[in-house]
């Protein structure tokens, strides 16, 4: 089976949101689609390999974040973000949906959660590195969700890897889109930036209750992991599709 994704088409609108992600951290883990199912919202399918869902944590920091025509804002430009997904497909196109988005600025999640409904979360991240090695902690006040913690030590190779089309780690992270449910009707948001330059990764896992906090069974294996250094992304303005609801 072919498992390459090719990225989509540049949405003929212009673009929103320039910003850089840096530092990014991807934790992925399989999971059986029956513990997803309840999460996805109709007309969205969730997107399995060879049979097997998987459920990933990526972790970045969001640097030099501006809207189109402006300069970046001192003090709103740079922030932590960490985001709990799946993999889904609408009419045959592949994209993501966030179960929970930790995010260390409190605007941001306020806004996200006002204007689109996204599931942004106010919480307190913390990266600390010492030279190829970085700690992650992300603290969940008891807020819009249950409290939930996520810490871990990760570790990166020396130097980026290439990435096989097709592989498993193409398939979890070439992903140019997003589908999200606002009052009602299903949503598409589009990113765009070069391919991940991807490095293979160790991360220890130390506490990870975000899955529990959902309803999602704990993830207990040793995830799978990558390392990007950054990334120059542009973000579309999303564009609905249809209705939605929970299946």
């Amino acid at each position: 089976m072919n498992h390459h994704l090719k990225p989509p088409p540049t949405p003929p609108q212009p673009w929103l949101i320039a910003q850089t992600l840096a530092d990014v951290w991807f934790f992925h883990w399989p999971i059986p689609a029956a513990a997803l199912q309840l999460h996805i919202p109709a007309p969205l399918s969730l997107d399995c390999r060879d049979g097997t869902a998987w459920i990933s944590i990526v972790a970045f920091r969001v640097q030099h974040e501006r809207l189109r025509f402006l300069p970046p804002m001192p003090g709103l430009s740079s922030y932590l973000q960490l985001n709990l997904r799946t993999y889904v497909t609408y009419d045959g196109e592949p994209g993501v949906f966030f179960l929970s988005c930790d995010v260390s600025s409190w605007l941001h999640a306020l806004a996200a959660r006002m204007m689109w409904r996204l599931p942004y979360l106010p919480s307190r991240l913390r990266f600390t590195a010492h030279g190829q090695h970085t700690s992650l902690i992300c603290e969940r006040p008891n807020l819009f969700t249950p409290a939930a913690r996520f810490a871990a030590q990760m570790h990166q190779s020396p130097r980026p890897a290439p990435i096989q089309p097709g592989s498993l780690a193409d398939w979890l992270t070439a992903r140019y889109s997003q589908y999200l449910i606002i009052r009602g009707a299903l949503h598409r948001g589009d990113i765009r930036h070069a391919p991940w330059p991807l490095q293979p990764a160790e991360g220890v896992i130390h506490a990870n209750t975000l899955p529990t906090s959902i309803q999602l069974p704990a993830l207990d294996e040793k995830p799978l992991c990558h390392y990007a250094s950054s990334v120059t992304a542009h973000v579309w303005p999303f564009v609905r599709l249809g209705t939605g609801k929970h299946q």
